[in-house]
């Protein structure tokens, strides 16, 4: 796995400078390299995940207050003594894993209360990766199946045409958590995934094995649509640098997801982010990020207003998030 995160570390160096990592990556990237050799991908749901949108927060965390408030007093009782007599999920810290139970807990029970559809019964978290072992009536869950669950429900809202949603990009998928949610729910539905390493090729090596019997296009190094196209056409997952996007015919795409990434980037990354969806994206747009975010290193502050929607499209809705009540998210149709 290290030779091959080494070499979509020399493809990425190619890319244009607008989709080369910022310097908060830079160092992200830093520290999950060392996570990844320290700790190996055998455990990255209790490591690297805790990088992109696993949360390990402090008691008087925002998340915390919501879900207080939104769930029952008992509830919330129980989720705080099941906390306390729980274990520690090793290489976790004590205190992380004590902060990583109790939010887990309340979240699994706030995705509960607002499944109609009762996806969550459908679904449990995959072994794979290592994630901390916290069961509810049998079943292995996690934060990140919950969240991912309510993200669902929220990008495929009632104004969406579900069968106009066959082929999905979603671009910062982390190590795959929402892809194998969609991919679990909607099995007809074609995923492509763009990251840079180390993400993408640990989202690789996680959703190839868990979707064996799916037609793969594995990460490579190609300077034309024309020397892939047969394979990629023909593929259900695909996993790409950012810079391949470019490269893609225009209109490919039904469905572009972005959760927790684009606020990381510079104001001239997000633009040149936009050219490039617009010329893909057909049919729907998801976005997911902090309200206003102060980026590490580039001395950059990134506000909702900063996204350049085009005016064209059609905005369903533009709202705060449930649960992390400082992201906005916003779904809108291409016409």
């Amino acid at each position: 796995m290290e030779s091959r995160i080494q070499g979509m570390f020399e493809e990425l160096a190619r890319a244009p400078r607008e989709m080369l990592p910022s310097k908060y990556w830079e160092e992200l990237n830093r520290k999950n390299l060392a996570q990844l050799g320290q700790d190996g991908y055998e455990n990255f749901k209790r490591t690297l995940a805790t990088n992109y949108f696993t949360w390990v927060v402090r008691p008087s965390d925002a998340q915390i207050r919501f879900l207080r408030g939104q769930l029952p007093v008992w509830t919330v009782t129980q989720a705080a003594l099941r906390t306390i007599f729980s274990g520690s999920h090793r290489p976790m810290r004590w205190l992380h894993s004590k902060s990583y139970t109790y939010l887990t807990r309340l979240v699994w029970e706030y995705a509960l209360a607002h499944d109609p559809e009762r996806l969550l019964e459908r679904l449990e978290e995959p072994l794979e990766g290592n994630p901390p072992r916290l069961f509810r009536r049998g079943r292995l869950i996690s934060q990140d199946l919950a969240n991912s669950v309510l993200e669902f429900r929220s990008i495929l809202a009632p104004e969406v045409d579900r069968k106009e949603v066959r082929t999905i990009l979603e671009l910062g998928p982390g190590y795959g958590r929402t892809a194998f949610v969609f991919l679990r729910l909607l099995p007809g539905v074609r995923y492509i995934l763009a990251d840079i390493p180390p993400a993408l090729a640990v989202s690789e090596r996680y959703l190839s094995s868990l979707f064996k019997d799916r037609q793969i296009f594995r990460y490579r190094s190609f300077r034309t649509y024309e020397e892939v196209r047969e394979e990629f056409e023909c593929s259900e997952l695909a996993f790409l640098l950012p810079h391949q996007l470019e490269l893609l015919p225009e209109r490919s795409v039904d469905l572009f997801i972005n959760i927790s990434s684009l606020h990381e980037m510079r104001i001239d990354q997000i633009r040149y982010y936009f050219e490039v969806l617009g010329r893909l994206i057909r049919k729907y747009f998801y976005l997911k990020q902090w309200r206003e975010s102060n980026i590490p290193f580039e001395n950059v502050t990134i506000r909702e207003s900063d996204y350049p929607i085009p005016a064209p499209w059609k905005k369903i809705y533009w709202r705060p998030c449930a649960i992390q009540d400082y992201f906005f998210e916003a779904l809108f149709e291409i016409p």
